[in-house]
């Protein structure tokens, strides 16, 4: 299950070959990926805001009270996963669209996949350097979106062509999700999980 990861970084279209091969029965056990590399970012940060902290131009390192960043680790993960589970889900869906095969756990599975470079940069969140993770977070968000590219015409076993409208369609999902979870994010902070930082 984590054997692909490697391949996914360094070697992707053989990859996605390789998970493409696999029987309906593998794909579905695949499903536990996404639920254990998600925690990765929201364990690194809680550490990195609750013990590290952050400085603001060199000043006393700055913490968030760790009652406080708990709430916010559960909603992150949630967010993740979440985002993982409706974007593939939504993939099924569209794929009689785009004559692909598919079943609802196999589009669950490929966006797990496709943001394995998120979830792995998410983990230099237990030093948490805010110009560093955004730099981080923007390049493994871009090759994410690589992944899906490289990814739905092989895994999905559709044409070239057809592939890339396919992948432009789950790239535009999500986009309409990552602007959710920011509005949701921001009521959420004031009346649900309000960080509370340590003095």
């Amino acid at each position: 299950m984590f054997g692909h990861i490697f391949g996914l970084l360094f070697a992707p279209t053989a990859e996605w070959r390789k998970l493409a091969a696999l029987s309906e029965r593998e794909i579905k056990k695949r499903l536990l990926y996404p639920l254990v590399m998600g925690a990765i970012p929201p364990v690194a940060f809680y550490l990195g805001t609750t013990r590290t902290g952050w400085a603001v131009m060199g000043d006393d390192p700055i913490r968030l009270t760790p009652d406080s960043a708990l709430p916010l680790a559960v909603l992150f993960y949630v967010a993740l996963v979440g985002g993982v589970a409706f974007i593939g889900w939504m993939m099924h869906w569209m794929s009689r669209t785009y004559d692909a095969d598919s079943f609802p756990e196999k589009g669950v599975v490929f966006m797990g996949y496709a943001a394995t470079p998120v979830f792995l940069a998410g983990a230099l969140g237990v030093y948490p350097v805010w110009w560093l993770d955004i730099l981080l977070a923007t390049a493994a968000c871009s090759y994410a979106i690589r992944l899906v590219y490289l990814g739905v015409p092989p895994f999905m076993k559709v044409p070239e062509e057809r592939g890339i409208l396919y992948a432009s369609a789950v790239f535009a999902v999500a986009l309409v999700y990552v602007v959710a979870v920011l509005a949701a994010t921001t009521i959420l902070w004031e009346y649900v999980a309000t960080p509370v930082f340590d003095d």
